[in-house]
């Protein structure tokens, strides 16, 4: 891909009503129209649908399912939350990636790719990251806070990313405690938390987050068709990644200050109402040890206070939970 790439889509973007000349385009990166056309013809190649007509110039009529630094950036930049992003066509992992990036700096960023291959969840667990389907990435943040707070992170940035969800949900969207967004009752997002420490404190804080956005039936098979789904099914609008990427990374940054300066007992009313494991008779699986129970309260620290079927109760700071 020419260097010039991410400029020329930011310009037909930002003009994505009008047709832009492609003299205009040349002019404002200091190239020649042959490269400009070359550009565009590239462009159309990846997927873009744009209309070139002569004498008027291009327009851009629809993107593909593909991220473009070009677009991308702007997004962050209007932010305040990270220093600076990197986007990739395919990663082994962006969790992998982000643990290779923070070395050596003391940076918070960004990795996005538009297809992860061995993509893992909690616990391992393989998360299908095909290209053109969903949203792959990881965050590095840099919280300068005392140990004993990082039990509430997923707590905060998961109703962060369960708001985003919401706002192009149909339907209802939910947390279940600490790692998982639903809509309905099939899961749409997972995310996984690890930190990075020495004895003098915290590094950081890698993120990795995964959403289905554009999977349909078909693309679910096995015990899957029955457990997962994507935003595009609960949606009569066509769904557009980066104006899904800018309310999600608005609410992560809401959801990440407030985290700083606000213990969990300030948010602990709304995290219960926004929870869908009351009521319910569960499965629990904490340091390889399995049972069956209810929940009973998340206390103000956001640990789950259970009722096992022994009639004890059990406090759990962490634990994977099967409906």
């Amino acid at each position: 891909m020419s260097k010039y790439s991410k400029d020329v889509i930011q310009i037909l973007y930002q003009h994505h009503l009008d047709y832009v000349s492609g003299q205009y385009i040349a002019e404002q990166l200091k190239i020649s129209r042959t490269s400009v056309k070359k550009i565009m013809d590239q462009l159309k190649t990846e997927g873009c649908e744009i209309e070139s007509v002569n004498h008027k110039g291009h327009r851009l009529i629809n993107l593909p399912d593909k991220w473009y630094s070009g677009l991308v950036l702007p997004i962050i930049e209007a932010q305040q939350l990270f220093d600076h992003v990197a986007v990739y066509d395919s990663l082994l992992s962006t969790q992998l990636e982000a643990k290779q990036q923070l070395v050596g700096n003391k940076d918070t960023f960004l990795i996005l790719s538009d297809e992860q291959t061995q993509g893992t969840g909690r616990f391992n667990r393989p998360w299908n990251s095909a290209k053109h389907k969903g949203l792959w990435m990881s965050v590095v943040l840099r919280p300068n806070v005392p140990f004993s707070m990082i039990t509430t992170f997923n707590l905060f940035i998961a109703l962060g990313i369960r708001d985003a969800i919401q706002q192009f949900s149909n339907e209802k969207v939910s947390v279940k405690w600490p790692n998982d967004i639903y809509i309905k009752d099939k899961k749409v997002c997972g995310f996984l938390t690890e930190m990075v420490a020495n004895s003098d404190g915290i590094e950081a804080v890698i993120c990795g987050i995964g959403i289905n956005m554009h999977h349909d039936h078909n693309d679910f098979t096995g015990e899957l068709a029955d457990k997962a789904t994507s935003i595009g099914m609960h949606t009569n609008e066509q769904l557009n990644r980066y104006y899904f990427l800018q309310s999600l990374i608005k609410n992560i940054e809401y959801r990440y200050n407030q985290f700083i300066n606000n213990s969990f007992d300030t948010i602990r009313d709304e995290y219960i109402a926004a929870s869908n494991i009351w009521h319910k008779r569960l499965r629990f699986t904490e340091n390889k040890e399995q049972f069956y129970g209810e929940v009973i309260d998340i206390d103000n620290n956001g640990f789950l206070l259970v009722t096992d079927e022994n009639n004890q109760t059990r406090k759990l700071m962490s634990a994977d939970i099967d409906f």
